[in-house]
């Protein structure tokens, strides 16, 4: 077990942000690390880990004891500022193969992340927000063949939770021994699966919780697991403000949660008996169908809306929509609607995002959009959630700061995307509206043309700008240099995080809401 102390103890008091930091310098990366919010920094740390603990055999494994290599990572010669290529033969291939050799902890750590950098992991930016999410989508892009690969890490994540919080000096506390409810939604949608998770004695391990919803109905309860804990899913087909009672025996635990009616203005019904676009069954009826709900949202380089042709417009704004439904920086749809499927979901939801350029200027609450000031740009383009956001961090700063101190710069917005999304030479990312640069304040009242260390840089406004950033719920990420301000802490969250290239401006990000 030396070897895992080992790994766990020098990964526990690793700063992920330096690695990302570093890595983001080297060549031949399609990712960029230091994109990814440090809000999901510690559960990065837990996937991984879990990850490596299968890999290895919990560092027992061969190839973890010779080459350092814990997460199996073949041999690919972008590997080579952190690697060398090791021939060895190992359980899992019926030959030896090239696999990449590291001279010690500190450079499999880096390596590991460089090697999830290159071209096949792009997009995973936008697949951190959890442990499942993360280790699901690196598995969907073919770093794992086993089709369990998924649950048998997800099965290790507590374990490694454990190994890096006692390494951390952290006290991992007894499981308790009375029932308690650790997990649930506030708010849900009448008709949306939720889960309730908790946990129990170790010693009530195979017995069955009650559930009474409502002090009037029995729903279906669970078994608690061998490690005490439990969780099990629900639908609330009523709305109100719905109570349930969780108990074993004479110990119960009563959560509220607050079912809505989803709302249905804005909604559309879009029938489809086959799938819509790049190699789908494409009948005519459908294909208008789907062209003009794209229309009528915005996306109308679709064409004439009225035709069925499948023009490379219709394709090109069907893979918009799933990469800004699936929160991406980047175009990365397949340009298909498959029935039933997530796109064809959202097509006829109530609150399909829309495309449409950014708003305009308005002093009464401090706003400028410069973009539409630049004649030679065409980067104000975007979805109607990036322009509410907008709007509430404009209402926010205004009356939180601007209207407090007269003279104060205005929240001033640059580029957002282009006409229709997609590729754009000044940004590596910026093609899905769902990311915004806003100026830097400076202390002449104005915006712009500076730097975080330039004399005229106002600090105190940009701090006060970030933060009503930070308080918008769909905001997922802010990126800007200023070391101070990068370590500070607000609503539990740094301001800002570091990434090249964001000394003179602020970068933010949003995800898309919940479908209604």
């Amino acid at each position: 077990m030396a070897l895992l102390n080992e790994l766990v103890a020098v990964y526990s008091n690793t700063d992920l942000a330096d690695i990302f930091n570093e890595v983001d310098q080297t060549d031949r990366r399609a990712v960029d690390l230091t994109r990814i919010d440090p809000d999901n920094f510690t559960h990065l740390k837990e996937v991984t880990l879990a990850q490596w603990l299968l890999e290895s055999a919990r560092a027992t494994s061969k190839l973890s004891a010779t080459a350092k290599n814990f997460a199996g990572l073949k041999w690919r010669e972008e590997m080579s500022e952190f690697a060398t290529k090791l021939n060895i033969k190992v359980p899992s291939e019926p030959v030896s193969v090239d696999f990449c050799q590291f001279e010690n902890l500190d450079k499999f750590l880096r390596g590991y992340w460089k090697f999830i950098t290159r071209s096949p992991y792009v997009g995973l930016e936008a697949n951190t927000i959890s442990p499942e999410n993360f280790i699901g989508f690196i598995q969907s892009k073919g770093f794992a063949a086993d089709i369990s690969y998924v649950g048998k890490v997800l099965k290790l994540v507590s374990e490694a939770r454990d190994l890096l919080a006692t390494a951390s000096g952290v006290v991992i506390p007894a499981a308790p021994d009375t029932l308690q409810v650790t997990s649930f939604p506030k708010k849900v949608a009448v008709g949306q699966e939720f889960k309730v998770g908790g946990i129990a004695s170790a010693s009530d391990k195979g017995k069955e919780l009650s559930v009474l919803i409502d002090n009037r109905f029995s729903g279906d309860g669970t078994v608690i697991a061998e490690d005490g804990k439990w969780q099990f899913s629900f639908v609330f087909t009523q709305a109100g403000d719905r109570k349930m009672k969780i108990s074993l025996g004479t110990q119960s635990e009563e959560i509220e949660i607050k079912a809505s009616i989803p709302a249905t203005a804005g909604a559309a019904t879009i029938r489809l008996t086959g799938s819509v676009g790049a190699g789908g069954i494409n009948k005519p009826d459908e294909k208008i169908a789907v062209k003009q709900r794209l229309h009528s949202l915005g996306f109308t380089f679709v064409g004439d809306s009225s035709s069925s042709a499948l023009n490379t417009g219709f394709i090109h704004a069907i893979r918009l929509f799933q990469s800004v439904i699936a929160g991406l920086s980047t175009l990365e749809g397949d340009g298909r609607v498959d029935v039933g499927g997530v796109t064809h979901l959202w097509l006829q939801a109530a609150n399909a995002p829309r495309w449409r350029t950014m708003p305009d200027s308005n002093s009464s609450v401090s706003f400028v959009n410069f973009e539409k000031q630049q004649t030679s740009d065409d980067h104000d383009f975007g979805t109607s959630w990036l322009a509410d956001v907008i709007l509430d961090i404009a209402a926010d700063y205004h009356n939180t700061h601007a209207a407090l101190k007269p003279g104060s710069a205005s929240f001033t917005i640059n580029d957002v995307s282009r006409p229709q999304g997609g590729n754009t030479p000044d940004h590596a990312g910026h093609e899905t509206g769902l990311m915004c640069d806003v100026n830097l304040p400076r202390t002449d009242g104005q915006s712009g043309g500076i730097t975080w260390s330039s004399s005229t840089y106002d600090q105190n406004a940009t701090r006060a700008l970030i933060k009503s950033i930070r308080r918008q719920q769909l905001v997922r990420a802010v990126f800007f240099n200023d070391p101070t301000l990068r370590g500070e802490m607000f609503m539990g969250k740094a301001l800002c995080a570091f990434s090249s290239g964001h000394d003179n401006h602020i970068h933010f990000e949003i995800n898309p809401p919940v479908r209604a």
